[in-house]
């Protein structure tokens, strides 16, 4: 009887903890290619730089995951902000698809990143600030003889805005935009478009410098090397398994490590 009771008890509690499990939050997953770059040589003798604007040049990777939170919020959905900064860097659409449930509308999702432009215009880029280094990094690629382009996912006011922070417009030979593609990161059409821009036909004269994952997936399709900032506030390993050959904290240590003679993945 004593061990009957004991078994009667054990799936008794079995019962009550299956009763009581908390159902397991659906997180959104991120396939990284997880390849490292190709084509090895020394970052300092690329003959075109192409930097991707947000997150690299311009402070731009909190500000906006939390316009993204507050933004979903009022349409009922609820992350945490390292959910949504897992996908910052992806174009805006795709990353709406794997952020909200299969089967959203996609009115809601039109609707959602309607107001989410329309906030970070109003209250997100008033409060943004350019990285420090940017200017004197780029005239000094510049100096010596290398073509320089920007490229951004967004475009109108936003990329307007970003150029006036940055104020390199008289030292760059291209930039690209939202307006100008159809796509974002991890495509490659903008890189694709400012290479086409600078007159680059081999990638292997071409480096992009970003701050995400989905920068160094683009390049990796572009078959262009990838240089990974730290400023996106993604880990090390991820920039690296993207296939970046190279990661530095921001534009001032990746203007340090350009100057040295031998700087390599």
């Amino acid at each position: 009887m004593a061990v009957a009771h004991r078994v009667r008890r054990r799936g008794w509690m079995s019962a009550a903890n299956k009763t009581a499990q908390t159902p397991e939050v659906r997180r959104p997953v991120v396939r990284h290619l997880a390849v490292r770059a190709r084509t090895a040589g020394s970052l300092a003798e690329a003959k075109a730089y192409v930097f991707v604007v947000e997150g690299t040049l311009v402070d731009t990777v909190l500000p906006s995951v939390n316009c993204w939170v507050q933004t979903l919020a009022e349409f009922g959905f609820t992350f945490r902000t390292a959910d949504v900064h897992r996908f910052h860097g992806m174009d805006a659409e795709e990353m709406l698809d794997r952020l909200l449930p299969d089967g959203a509308a996609r009115e809601t999702k039109e609707l959602i990143l309607a107001k989410y432009r329309s906030r970070y215009v109003a209250d997100i880029l008033p409060t943004l600030r350019a990285m420090p280094g940017v200017r004197e990094l780029i005239g000094e690629l510049v100096g010596r003889g290398a073509k320089v382009a920007l490229v951004s996912a967004t475009g109108g006011e936003a990329m307007a805005h970003y150029r006036a922070l940055l104020n390199v417009d008289d030292l760059v030979q291209a930039v690209v935009s939202g307006d100008d593609v159809a796509r974002g990161m991890p495509h490659p059409e903008l890189l694709a478009a400012a290479m086409d821009r600078l007159g680059i036909r081999q990638p292997a004269d071409a480096l992009l410098i970003g701050s995400s994952p989905y920068d160094a997936e683009a390049a990796h399709l572009a078959r262009v090397r990838a240089v990974g900032l730290l400023s996106g506030l993604f880990a090390r390993a991820d920039l690296v398994n993207a296939g970046c050959q190279a990661v530095v904290l921001d534009p001032k240590a990746l203007q340090l490590a350009l100057a040295a003679p031998d700087v390599a993945a």
